[in-house]
């Protein structure tokens, strides 16, 4: 399936008292699979862990719940480890008290880890969808323009167009017969291809506007223009005040979508990465001026509780303990106000990615490095609706 937040939106709004069961896992093809793989002994490892648990229950009626609905995705758990299926990540959430079961496949790693909560546990795809967010690779070369579209580990062609050259009403280039003739061939020709440079200019002033457009259609965070430095000029020229990255390699036009994404997959990485680091930047500055910002666990988690946050950023390490209160506000540990009968939250990180969601927020897992930035500040920060 195409997974967007729609379905992270979706997930979050699973909830169930009794427990919602979230199975997550990586499988490597690399790992030796002729016996049992390696993520099925993970897996298995897990699932024998969540039951032990679930047995020592007091509540008779809500163990055996949980116990029987474990029994009854066995079907799935098997699908989940099976080394012929797609996917390298594979994802399955499902309440406890009904028979809804939703899975979705990744091309990106997402762990390995079975978890029983009254909600989904999904801090895993958001990780998967920082490290794989969806980019457009657009390669620009004399012979036309190729689209393709890069989310979460795929790679596929969205568009393509090819330069063709009418020259039905140039006059035809004939130079005189003398001596000289081969000087005035050469000649003839660089007027040729000046006309031809010209053609190709006007082309691909003409392509930017499908490009632009398929930005939006497909919500590409980024876009990478690759090929010859002359022609990328021309087209991020044509997409302006749009950001474009462009990259001076040539990919030879045989490569399908996926070989293409393999030889600029490092520029990717430093083009999310410079974006993050930008977007911590000015969350940064915002918050220290008086703006659209905030910085650290506190801070953050007040103006998540009021439905203000747009953009909320965490740190991929990040460890955050605390409390939630009866009508769900969110509190770093030690700081619950007096007389509030907060419920501990030994997994605070995965709470406030459950609200920004529930109140439509963008969340960014920063890598360490980035992340590095908000080390002072618990490692939270958030870009501000108003």
């Amino acid at each position: 399936m195409v997974f967007e937040h729609a379905f992270l939106r979706e997930l979050v709004a699973l909830k169930d008292e009794v427990g919602v069961v979230s199975l997550y896992v990586t499988a490597d093809p690399r790992e030796e699979t002729a016996i049992r793989p390696v993520w099925e002994i993970q897996l298995r490892n897990e699932l024998t862990a969540m039951r032990e648990q679930v047995s020592g229950w007091p509540e008779r009626d809500r163990r055996m719940a949980v116990l029987g609905h474990l029994d009854k995705l066995e079907p799935y758990v098997l699908e989940l480890v099976d080394p012929a299926a797609s996917g390298i990540g594979r994802v399955l959430v499902s309440p406890v008290s009904d028979d809804d079961v939703r899975t979705t496949t990744l091309q990106v790693p997402v762990g390995t880890c079975a978890v029983l909560e009254s909600t989904a546990y999904v801090r895993p795809l958001v990780t998967a969808m920082a490290t794989g967010a969806p980019a457009g690779i657009a390669l620009i070369s004399r012979d036309g323009v190729r689209l393709i579209d890069h989310r979460y580990g795929l790679a596929e062609d969205v568009y393509q167009s090819v330069f063709t050259l009418d020259t039905g009403d140039w006059r035809k280039m004939r130079g005189p017969a003398s001596p000289s003739a081969a000087r005035q061939s050469s000649v003839l020709f660089d007027k040729f291809q000046r006309r031809v440079d010209v053609n190709l200019h006007r082309y691909l002033h003409a392509i930017a506007p499908q490009i632009g457009s398929r930005v939006g259609q497909l919500r590409w965070t980024d876009l990478l223009l690759v090929g010859d430095p002359k022609l990328t000029e021309t087209v991020a020229a044509a997409l302006r005040p749009m950001e474009v990255v462009q990259a001076d390699t040539i990919i030879p036009p045989s490569l399908h979508a996926p070989e293409v994404v393999r030889h600029v997959s490092g520029t990717l990485a430093e083009v999310r990465a410079r974006r993050d680091a930008a977007l911590v930047s000015q969350v940064k500055d915002a918050a220290f001026s008086g703006g659209h910002g905030v910085v650290g666990l506190g801070q953050t988690l007040a103006l998540l509780n009021e439905g203000r946050v747009d953009v909320l950023l965490l740190d991929e390490n990040g460890r955050w303990q605390g409390g939630r209160g009866p009508d769900g506000f969110l509190y770093p540990a030690g700081q619950v106000p007096p007389g509030v009968p907060a419920v501990e939250e030994p997994d605070l990180g995965e709470r406030m990615i459950e609200r920004a969601l529930e109140s439509g927020a963008q969340v960014t897992i920063l890598t360490a490095q980035t992340a590095a930035e908000l080390a002072d500040h618990d490692g939270v920060a958030a870009h501000l609706r108003w």
